[in-house]
């Protein structure tokens, strides 16, 4: 009976160690704070600037050398249509506020990131990408991508331009079992992300289109890309 209770007791210490805190981190409802040692509670409508780190799930997205931008960013921009964005994001301005951005584990425990939203990286902020812009997503182990070049915003650019629409960018084991992942960038100035999926499966990946296989073309091994136009 001793042995059984041990066995038992084993199997479930293995069980708690190899349980993974999944979670998604869509920038709503979690804790920016901001460079005045206030806090908010985020939401899709609100914008907060100067932002030092942003909490949320039991993880930290952090704004190094600078701060950054929490909330519903691209509503500034122009839409046609007359229509409001409601939807959080994370949003930076490369080289002027921010040096780079790192999320990590709150307990430094490893975590698989397994899928972002790429909602800018462009040279021209509010406006188009030029494709040449060189921006990275690296890891604790060294492993660096590229990723790829995105118009500012979601369907519209600031001024009303047609945008690209969001890139979803699927990262493969390179990104597993990490204790940090690090984004940066040397010529890019416009900059946002949303959807960290965090120990949990990235949401179903559509047939490869021509710009997905492109994306492996210019040397992204590790990440493939769809791009999706929001509501």
């Amino acid at each position: 009976m001793l042995a059984r209770k041990m066995t038992l007791g084993v199997l479930a210490g293995l069980a708690l160690a190899g349980s993974a805190h999944a979670v998604v981190i869509d920038f709503t409802g979690g804790i920016a704070h901001l460079s005045d040692g206030t806090n908010v509670v985020t939401d899709n409508t609100n914008i907060y600037y100067s932002v030092d780190y942003y909490d949320q799930g039991g993880f930290r997205y952090d704004f190094i050398g600078g701060t950054g931008i929490i909330g519903n960013y691209y509503a500034i921009g122009f839409r046609p249509d007359g229509t409001t964005i409601h939807n959080a994001v994370v949003h930076a301005h490369w080289l002027t506020d921010v040096q780079a951005m790192t999320i990590t584990a709150l307990d430094g425990s490893t975590f698989d990131l397994n899928y972002i939203d790429l909602t800018s990286n462009t040279i021209t902020g509010g406006g188009q990408a030029s494709g040449t812009e060189q921006s990275y997503i690296s890891t604790n182990n060294g492993y660096s991508v590229r990723l790829p070049s995105s118009d500012w915003g979601f369907d519209f650019d600031y001024s009303g331009g047609t945008g690209d629409g969001v890139a979803r960018l699927y990262l493969d084991a390179h990104f597993d079992a990490v204790t940090s992942v690090t984004f940066s960038s040397t010529n890019a100035y416009c900059f946002g992300m949303d959807n960290f999926y965090i120990n949990e499966p990235a949401p179903p990946n559509p047939a490869p289109e021509p710009a997905t296989m492109a994306l492996l073309g210019l040397g992204a091994a590790g990440m493939a890309m769809t791009r999706r136009r929001p509501r």
